[in-house]
């Protein structure tokens, strides 16, 4: 199909100079054959950079990009520098089967001499972007349009407006974030480094290396990490899966080929050095790989601390049980993308260190007996800077028990503000007073009766990051049932975009609120009201894994009315008892009142 595409392309193009250009391995014959066609040369990306390119054709009548994957044309747009074209042609060769990943997504100000676009795709991944235009264009906007398409969700800066210092322009962001920080180094790990630190090891670009597509069901096969000719390969059985590149990049194509594996074990061995082997650990983990191995080399310590503990905490029967093999990689995902993502790394790069935005937890009770356990899930937050915002349904900071508990809550240094809404208002509208007070530029909702794990809140702020979702949630996947005091999994599928998240844990950002009017003014129902007019407006909606989140299903008193039959409906797993996941680190005075702690497995269905 890239063929078809290039060849039509070089036909039709206007007279004048064509540039072919390439990135990635696998792509320097088929640009070869159309720089052939078009009495060129072919530019290497990978040796030369755009620089390469003579002054005298920064202006060229068509463009033609091949890359790899996404992750090789998102490292070079931000080098394309002045190069302007009326005709551009955008190629990859490879990328993973995600929902939503094919549109081009143009800059801000549009496109007004925008003639023709054509977007074609294949059956087993290659894309083809073809655009023609009235007059020349900025390159680095039809490639950096086509590799925010592809990662899909907000236009691709590493952070708002309003995060970004003074003084730093908001495309600089983008390009201090992946351009400059994960530039391949040697891949022998030489140039000096007898001991390679974090930093060294290139960053992971996790808007193409990231958990989106992992699934909860394998198949029974373990992949194994190994060197061949002093080269790292991901065998299974006896076949040869991925061969890794020289530099240990992941891509996106790579992790999709490997997510049917149960596991995969790391023998350390020999490599080709220390930088790639680590950068090669790094991505998998980043993208959920459940990966393990056994004692490491000193140099792997570059991985960072947990990362590092993590590949030695369990074994490969130990990623037999489903449950364990997804919290497992839950734990790898979060450390990996915590020490060598992108934005972490551009944040941690910045002057002083710029911090993470400030997420206001908006939560709203009608019950005064209930404050005291609901301050306390916000309490255990870790990893975000959180603000809670209170909203007190029908009764003020005098009803029992409460201001001790709002007074303990802010002595333990946690910010909170506090305020009553009438008992007459309507659900939807106590919600919007308590969004018009928060001050963080992300507002998470949380529910008072419902259990949150200590990472849930990062979590939801990681998976937006990844994602790039205007709104990202949980999966509705645990509930511990009162009246039979049971706790119930039920199979819903995470780590994809999707139209529905649960209503106890929603995050998104101020903007996206004002824009569609914040929650209906609604009694019930306004979570999925809320999720109707994020699609209306044209946001997606991505849901991340819920093994952080419990709902707590009383005989009565809810909203939603659907009886504890309900959820028995096909779950995938129930326990007697209360059975968390073990990321919701459970605190036993939390748990429901007169439940039966349980640590079996509990019966499958």
């Amino acid at each position: 199909m890239i063929r078809v595409v290039l060849d039509a392309a070089l036909r039709s193009r206007a007279a004048g100079t064509v540039l072919v250009a390439h990135c990635g391995p696998g792509t320097a014959r088929p640009a070869a054959r159309a720089a052939e066609q078009s009495a060129g040369r072919a530019l290497d990306l990978d040796g030369n950079g755009w620089e390469a390119v003579p002054r005298a054709r920064r202006e060229v009548a068509l463009v033609v990009l091949i890359a790899a994957t996404p992750a090789d044309l998102r490292r070079i747009v931000p080098d394309t520098g002045s190069l302007r074209a009326a005709e551009a042609v955008v190629a990859v060769l490879g990328a993973a089967p995600q929902a939503g990943r094919s549109l081009p997504s143009p800059p801000a100000a549009g496109w007004t001499d925008l003639i023709d676009m054509r977007v074609r795709r294949s059956p087993d991944g290659a894309c083809a972007y073809a655009f023609s235009f009235t007059d020349p264009v900025e390159v680095s906007e039809v490639v950096g349009a086509v590799a925010r398409g592809m990662a899909g969700g907000r236009g691709d800066t590493v952070a708002t407006v309003s995060e970004v210092p003074a003084g730093v322009h908001r495309r600089t962001v983008a390009d201090t974030a992946w351009g400059r920080l994960s530039t391949p180094r040697s891949a022998d790990g030489g140039a000096g480094f007898a001991r390679p630190s974090v930093a060294d090891v290139p960053a992971v670009d996790e808007r193409v290396v990231n958990p989106i597509g992992f699934t909860r069901v394998s198949k029974p096969r373990r992949g194994r990490l190994v060197s061949r000719g002093g080269r790292w390969v991901l065998e299974v059985g006896r076949s040869v899966r991925w061969r890794v590149p020289e530099d240990g990049a992941v891509s996106d194509a790579a992790v999709a080929r490997l997510r049917d594996l149960r596991s995969v074990e790391v023998e350390w061995g020999r490599h080709s050095g220390p930088l790639a082997a680590a950068h090669t650990v790094a991505g998998l983990a980043a993208a959920g790989i459940p990966l393990f191995g056994g004692a490491a080399p000193r140099w792997a310590g570059c991985l960072g601390g947990e990362l590092h503990g993590l590949l030695r905490s369990v074994r490969g029967a130990d990623l037999e049980d489903e449950l364990a093999r997804e919290e497992h990689s839950v734990r790898l995902r979060r450390a990996a993308l915590r020490v060598h993502g992108a934005e972490a790394r551009w944040r941690g790069s910045v002057s002083g260190a710029l911090a993470e935005p400030v997420v206001s937890v908006v939560l709203c009770t009608r019950r005064p007996e209930m404050v005291g356990f609901a301050l306390r899930q916000v309490a255990r937050q870790r990893g975000v800077e959180v603000e809670l915002v209170l909203a007190l349904h029908g009764f003020g900071p005098d009803a029992p028990g409460v201001r001790a508990d709002v007074a303990a809550f802010r002595d333990a240094g946690h910010a909170a503000l506090v305020f009553e809404a009438g008992r007459d208002a309507v659900f939807g509208s106590v919600l919007n007073g308590a969004i018009a007070r928060a001050s963080g530029s992300l507002v998470a909702k949380m529910d008072d009766d419902d259990w949150y794990g200590p990472d849930h809140l990062a979590d939801l702020v990681l998976a937006r990051r990844y994602s790039g979702a205007d709104l990202v949630g949980c999966a509705t996947e645990y509930h511990h049932l009162e009246g039979p005091d049971l706790t119930v999994r039920r199979l819903v599928h995470s780590e994809r975009f999707a139209d529905h998240v649960t209503g106890a844990a929603l995050l998104t950002d101020r903007a996206l609120l004002e824009e569609t009017g914040g929650f209906r003014p609604w009694r019930s129902g306004v979570d999925a009201g809320l999720l109707d007019d994020v699609a209306r407006a044209g946001g997606s909606v991505y849901r991340t894994h819920g093994l952080g989140c419990v709902v707590r299903r009383r005989t009565d008193g809810h909203t939603w009315r659907e009886s504890a039959g309900y959820f028995l409906k096909d779950p995938q797993r129930h326990w007697p008892g209360w059975r968390p996941s073990a990321l919701l680190e459970s605190e036993p005075g939390d748990a429901p009142d007169g439940a039966r702690a349980t640590t079996t497995q509990g019966s499958e269905r």
